[in-house]
C-alpha cells in the first residue's frame, strides 16, 4: 500500500464488459505504474481529489507531426496561391526545407507541451523525413523522441524513409522525385533506430516503421517493411488516401486501387495503419469503396487513423469515419498537425461525421471518444491503453466539470466532446506519474518554451522560399 494513490470523489470513465461507462462518483487505485481497481475505494497512502472532475483515460493521439507544425500554423491555413492540395504538394515541403535540427527540436518540445497539457498521454511522432535531413541521419529523430519521453509522454517514434519525394508547383502539377539510392540508406537507419530504441525509458518510448506515403515508396520498399514488422514486432503506419492525385496514382502506375496495392505488398494486418485514409477510393466518400475492399480492411484488422480536422482546414472532409465503423473497420484518431488538442480533434471528427452524413444520428459523442481511446490502443495492439480497468498502465487525465460551459451536462462524455476542449484539462499521470497539475507541466518551464518557439518560428519564417 505504500506506494498506491487513490483517485477520489470524481466522476470516473471506466471501462466495463468492452464498454466505456461513466461512473457517477468512483475512485481509481493506481500502484506503481499500473491501475488496481475502478470504483471501488481502497486503502491508499497518498489520495488526489478530483471533485468537480471527471476522471478519464488518456487519449492516443496517433499520427502527429511535432517537429514542423509550430512552424506551419498561421502559415498553412490561408497560403497564398495554394490551389486544392497546394498545401501538402507545394508549400508543406517547403516550410520543412527551412526548418533545421535545433529549432525543428525546439518546435517539438512546444507541440509535445502542447498534446500533453490537452490530455494526451500517448502520441505517435512521425516526425521528419529527407525533406529536412537531406540523408540517413536521424540524430534529430532521436532527439524529439528524448523530448517527448522527458515531457512524461509515452510515445511512439516513427522515423520516415521512402524511396522519393513529391514536389508540387504553383499551377498545382505535381513532379515525383527519387533520392539517388532510392531511399534505402534512410530506411537502413530508421529501422537500426527502431530496433535499437523500441522498448527503452522504462517501456515509455517504442518505435514504429513508418514508410513515407504510398506514392513516393516502391512495391519492394513497401514488401521489405512488411518483412521487417514481422520479424521484429514493430507496428506500421503508411500515410495513403491524402488526396485524389495520389489514389489517381497508385492507380495508373500500379494498375489497382490503393487497398488493392498495400493488400499485394502485404502491408494490411492488425498491427498496420493508414494514415488519413480519406482518399482509399476517387472521391472522399467511403461509401465509394467497393464493400469487398472495405472487407479487406476489416477482416485483416487493418486500422484508418482518421485526421479531421488538417482536411477541414482545406475544405474537405470524410463521408465518413462512421462509415468505416459501420463496415467493422477500427478507426483510430489524431491531430497530424494543430492544435495538438485531442478533445478538439473528437469534437470536428464528430461534427463532421454528421455533416457528411448530413444527420443527427451519423454518430455519438461516445464513438468519437472511442477513437481518440480504445481506437489508438486497438491500433496499437496495446489492451492496456485507452481505458480505465485493473492491470491496465495509470495513463490518466482529469478534467475539470466546474466552468460555467459545463453546467447542465450530466454526460462528462457528451460536454467534453461538444462543449470542452484541452484547457479543461487539470491533471495528467502517465505511468503513475503526475506530470500535469493546475494545467500546469511539471517537468519543463512553459514559459520559455514558448519564448524559444517564437523566436525560432522568425528564424524559419525569414527562410521559406515558395
Amino acid at each position: 500500500m505504500a506506494d498506491r494513490i487513490a483517485i477520489r470523489n470524481g466522476k470516473v470513465v471506466a471501462w466495463v464488459d468492452g464498454a466505456h461507462q461513466v461512473l457517477q462518483r468512483g475512485t481509481v487505485i493506481v500502484e506503481g505504474s499500473r491501475i488496481v481497481s475502478v470504483g471501488e475505494d481502497a486503502p491508499a497512502a497518498r489520495e488526489i481529489d478530483a471533485a468537480g472532475m471527471v476522471v478519464l483515460p488518456g487519449f492516443v493521439n496517433m499520427h502527429s507531426h511535432a517537429t514542423d507544425t509550430a512552424f506551419t500554423r498561421d502559415f498553412l491555413e490561408e497560403s497564398p496561391g495554394a490551389k486544392d492540395y497546394g498545401n501538402l504538394y507545394r508549400v508543406l515541403p517547403a516550410v520543412r526545407k527551412a526548418i533545421n535540427a535545433r529549432d525543428a527540436c525546439i518546435g517539438a518540445k512546444l507541440l509535445l507541451l502542447e498534446a500533453l497539457l490537452s490530455g494526451t498521454t500517448t502520441v505517435v511522432e512521425l516526425g521528419y523525413d529527407q525533406e529536412l535531413a537531406g540523408s540517413a541521419d536521424l540524430d534529430n529523430a532521436r532527439d524529439v523522441a528524448e523530448i517527448a519521453v522527458g515531457l512524461g509522454l509515452r510515445c511512439y517514434s516513427a522515423p520516415r524513409y521512402r524511396r522519393g519525394y513529391w514536389r508540387g508547383d504553383a499551377t498545382g502539377k505535381i513532379g515525383y522525385y527519387d533520392y539517388p539510392d532510392g531511399g534505402r540508406a534512410r530506411m537502413q537507419a530508421c529501422v537500426a533506430m527502431c530496433k535499437a530504441l523500441n522498448g527503452s525509458h522504462a517501456d515509455l518510448l517504442r518505435t514504429m516503421l513508418a514508410p513515407g506515403q504510398v506514392d513516393t515508396c516502391d512495391a519492394d520498399m513497401l514488401a521489405e517493411t512488411r518483412r521487417i514488422a514481422n520479424a521484429t514486432g514493430l507496428p506500421i503506419q503508411l500515410h495513403a488516401g491524402q488526396s485524389p492525385s495520389e489514389f489517381r496514382r497508385i492507380h495508373d502506375t500500379q494498375g489497382q486501387s490503393t487497398i488493392r496495392y498495400m493488400e499485394r505488398v502485404g502491408l494490411l494486418g492488425r498491427d498496420f495503419m493508414i494514415g488519413h485514409g480519406m482518399f482509399l477510393a476517387q472521391t472522399n466518400d467511403v461509401g465509394t469503396i467497393p464493400a469487398d475492399e472495405l472487407a479487406l480492411l476489416a477482416d485483416s484488422g487493418t486500422s484508418v487513423v482518421h485526421l479531421p480536422w488538417v482536411k477541414m482546414r482545406q475544405g474537405t472532409l470524410m463521408n465518413s469515419y462512421a462509415k468505416f465503423l459501420r463496415a467493422g473497420v477500427n478507426v483510430a484518431l489524431g491531430t497530424d498537425t494543430h492544435p495538438m488538442d485531442m478533445i478538439h480533434e473528437m469534437r470536428v471528427a464528430a461534427i463532421g461525421c454528421k455533416l457528411a452524413e448530413q444527420s443527427q444520428q451519423a454518430t455519438t459523442a461516445m464513438e468519437a471518444f472511442d477513437l481518440a481511446t480504445v481506437g489508438g490502443a486497438r491500433a496499437l495492439c496495446r489492451d492496456d491503453l485507452g481505458r480505465l480497468a485493473p492491470e491496465c498502465k495509470a495513463d490518466i487525465v482529469m478534467t475539470s466539470l466546474s466552468k460555467p460551459r459545463a453546467a447542465g451536462y450530466d454526460d462528462p462524455i457528451k460536454y467534453l466532446v461538444y462543449n470542452g476542449d484541452g484547457c479543461d484539462v487539470d491533471t495528467v499521470m502517465v505511468n503513475g506519474e503526475v506530470v500535469v497539475r493546475g494545467g500546469m507541466p511539471l517537468r519543463a518551464d512553459l514559459a520559455e518554451a514558448v519564448a524559444r518557439m517564437n523566436e525560432a518560428k522568425a528564424r524559419v519564417r525569414a527562410k521559406i522560399a515558395l
